[in-house]
């Protein structure tokens, strides 16, 4: 058997058998990991009262390579964020956060900065100066840099020169291509049968502003007026689920 120890974060839990728990667990170093923690709903249990979801924790495992499931031995809370839990919007943002996260991280695969952007939402949100909104919004943009799908917002994402509006205060985009398209490359990626439709640009605007602001400097940033957040959301959310070609369960509500 193998012995190994990382901090990690809870991506979803559940019972297994009378006592015990089984825990998706993604680790530092970027990797998704399925722990078997035995005896986890007894009182006297070195577990009981520690596998909370949202807490980093330090956790040593073992396992055998002709098993897929882990055995916890040890886990300690390192950051406990339970003022998540006492705020409605900061605990749905979160939980939205796991979402993403379980649909991204892959058995086998290692992929830290997943890790890093997960943990600092969690952080972003336990800060009251912070609107729970605009983080959401900042970390699903994050999270599709990470998997190398952020979209193009500013220039061209096939031929990356500038692309300006093709009808006022618009500009062509389509997922399938990337992102933000100029007239030319709009043109060309239509004639091979693939959607292309148009956003606001001050939409685009919005999301770049979002994605290249310094995550300490984000809490400076106005609230976006009412119609633009709504907008943002439906893009990032629209877009996010063409790439990860699935149907999101926990989705941002308007304001």
């Amino acid at each position: 058997m193998a012995r190994e120890s990382e901090p990690g974060l809870l991506l979803r839990r559940f019972p297994y058998g009378e006592s015990s728990l089984i825990a998706h667990v993604l680790v530092r170093s970027g990797r998704r990991i399925h722990l078997m923690a035995r005896g986890a709903f007894r009182p006297k249990s070195r577990f009981f009262g520690t596998l909370d979801l949202f807490d980093t924790l330090d956790l040593t495992w073992t396992t055998r390579p002709s098993s897929g499931l882990a055995e916890l031995t040890a886990a300690d809370v390192q950051v406990t964020r339970r003022s998540l839990c006492h705020d409605l919007a900061r605990y749905r943002a979160a939980h939205a956060g796991l979402e993403l996260v379980q649909l991204a991280a892959r058995e086998g695969g290692r992929e830290p900065r997943l890790f890093a952007a997960l943990e600092g939402l969690f952080d972003h949100l336990g800060d009251p100066a912070r609107q729970p909104g605009v983080e959401r919004i900042a970390f699903n943009l994050e999270l599709l840099g990470a998997l190398g799908l952020a979209p193009a917002l500013e220039t061209c994402a096939t031929c990356a020169k500038p692309a300006p509006a093709v009808e006022p205060g618009r500009a062509a985009f389509s997922a399938a291509a990337g992102g933000r398209l100029c007239a030319n490359c709009a043109a060309r990626e239509r004639s091979q049968g693939v959607r292309v439709g148009t956003l606001p640009l001050e939409v685009l605007a919005g999301a770049a502003l979002l994605l290249h602001t310094p995550a300490a400097e984000r809490a400076l940033l106005p609230s976006p007026p009412p119609k633009l957040f709504r907008e943002l959301v439906d893009f990032v959310y629209c877009f996010l689920e063409y790439h990860l070609e699935t149907r999101l369960r926990v989705r941002l509500p308007h304001p």
